[in-house]
């Protein structure tokens, strides 16, 4: 782990997503990893738009995983079983990539309502 700033648990799975800020990575643990050991996969790389993570939430109605980044002010989702370096299915932002977002500026926790369908952002 690197700066580890966010944590999900999907109990279905037996896995733990840890975003990891300085890393550029959300890495994928089972829930009963015990001490120093490998993550399972990591998510990582230009194409997955993982910058800067600092959120991760979990949605297991649809199996998608959010990551909330700071680094490039955005929201992105991946299939929750991905791996390497994904591209992701959706990106939510409010401006263009390599400016600031005005209205998903800097997003930190977040989680996911399932009854309502919304992902909620800390901004």
């Amino acid at each position: 782990m690197d700066w580890p700033t966010s944590i999900a648990v999907h109990p279905d799975r037996g896995e733990v997503f840890v975003a990891n800020d300085t890393a550029d990575t959300v890495a994928v643990y089972r829930t009963t990893d015990n001490g120093d050991v490998a993550p399972v996969r990591v998510l990582k790389g230009p194409k997955s738009m993982i910058k800067n993570p600092t959120g991760v939430a979990l949605d297991l109605v649809n199996n998608e995983l959010w990551v909330a980044n700071f680094g490039s002010h955005s929201a992105t989702v991946y299939p929750v079983d991905a791996a390497g370096d994904p591209v992701p299915k959706r990106v939510i932002r409010s401006g263009r990539p390599e400016e600031p977002a005005p209205m998903l500026g800097n997003p930190h926790t977040m989680a996911y309502d399932s009854k309502r369908d919304e992902l909620l952002v800390s901004n």
